[in-house]
């Protein structure tokens, strides 16, 4: 018998007993089999909508003039906001917000008319409440969007040597622009963070079941599957056995969750399915590296649920997705260049919402490969002191 076939034999050994203990353990079930399901049509039907709407405001109107009325008309038949309440004072409207009765406020000053009819400049205060950034978005655009409309009127209206109204739209607005939302055309939070969501999940579930599986074997001290050979390279086939059966699990979680949820929710995913497939084999091979590098850390179960809970939000910003990669200090570069997910996330985005090819994101491809090489090793390593200890 040769010693490759041995060695095969070994790795096969070691995947039936990991995938029996897969099949048996309710807490690997639990983390490897059912979030990976629920969690991400969970976040997907909250962010179904993708942008907030009839978000509740209130108007003080201290003009009571026309133009206020004119204002207060424009901004409650906009899709995006709904003028609620009218205060008769700001200490009254911010007592509402702070009841959270509503989001925001607008303020119209008593010399709003007044000053615009004397051609002085005027103001419109906007309050909003900064806890959720999509309601800010939504109030401030809003106003944004009406005092536009309403200062080309005042323009137009107030000259009088034009001769034709074509010449008075182009001197009210000379340059004029239209925009093209790329990438993104909802503008929707869904469709902005859903992606990132989706690729750190299978990483963290990931960390969840392999360090539930080997605290187990920690705790009982048995880490060899009965019949297998020690030896020289007993810790790279432990890695490969294990390795083997989280990936035949988690591809189809992989295809699951980069096809087929963000299809069903109709998030944008212009990605060749050829292209992500290559793309994700050396991702999950990091994943389950990563995880199996790190099980030394987990000497009882218990203690990997800590670990992944307390990572997952620091891992997401690390990505550069939700906070721009440039602001992000050096040393936290750094840190985030060690995580699978962050190449993956960077790439995985590209794809699905810019219509990138393999060839456009191989930055990340390559350094995906290289994590895998070196977590690979370092498995091998960490697998065979386990079993020696």
């Amino acid at each position: 018998m040769s010693k490759l076939y041995q060695d095969i034999c070994d790795i096969c050994l070691v995947w039936r007993d990991e995938m029996k203990n897969f099949v048996h353990d309710e807490g690997i079930l639990l983390f490897c089999l059912l979030i990976p399901f629920a969690y991400p049509l969970l976040y997907a039907w909250i962010y179904n909508n993708e942008v907030v709407r009839e978000v509740p405001v209130v108007v003080v109107d201290d003009s009571q003039s026309a133009f206020s009325r004119e204002f207060i008309q424009s901004v409650d038949a906009s899709p995006d906001v709904r003028v609620a309440y009218r205060a008769g004072s700001l200490d009254e409207a911010r007592r509402m917000v702070e009841q959270q009765k509503v989001s925001g406020i607008y303020y119209l000053p008593p010399e709003l008319e007044t000053n615009v009819l004397r051609g002085q400049q005027s103001h419109i205060s906007v309050y909003t409440d900064m806890a959720v950034t999509l309601y800010y978005k939504a109030i401030f655009q809003t106003a944004t969007a009406v005092v536009g409309e309403m200062n080309k009127d005042i323009r137009i209206s107030s000259m009088t040597a034009l001769t034709t109204q074509r010449d008075e739209e182009i001197s009210a607005a000379p340059l004029s622009f239209d925009e093209v939302a790329m990438f993104n055309p909802a503008q929707g939070y869904g469709s902005f963070i859903l992606p990132a969501v989706l690729i750190l999940i299978i990483q963290q579930t990931l960390m969840l079941g392999i360090g539930l599986s080997e605290g187990t074997r920690h705790e009982r001290h048995k880490f060899l599957p009965q019949g297998m050979r020690t030896g020289r390279a007993m810790g790279l086939r432990l890695a490969l056995g294990k390795g083997m059966a989280y990936f035949m699990v988690y591809a189809v979680w992989t295809a699951y969750l980069t096809l087929v949820v963000p299809r069903w929710f109709s998030f944008v995913m212009i990605a060749r399915p050829t292209d992500l497939i290559l793309f994700f084999f050396p991702y999950l091979v990091a994943c389950i590296s990563f995880g199996l590098m790190l099980s030394w850390l987990v000497r009882y179960r218990e203690n990997v649920l800590l670990l992944v809970v307390f990572t997952s939000i620091p891992f997401l910003f690390l990505s550069g997705i939700s906070w721009p990669q440039s602001a992000i200090p050096p040393f936290w570069r750094m840190v985030g260049s060690i995580l699978p997910s962050t190449f993956a996330i960077r790439g995985y985005v590209r794809m699905a919402s810019m219509g990138a090819t393999l060839g456009d994101v191989l930055v990340e491809f390559r350094a995906l490969w290289i994590q895998t090489g070196i977590y690979l090793v370092l498995a091998s390593i960490v697998m065979r002191r386990s079993a020696k200890s």
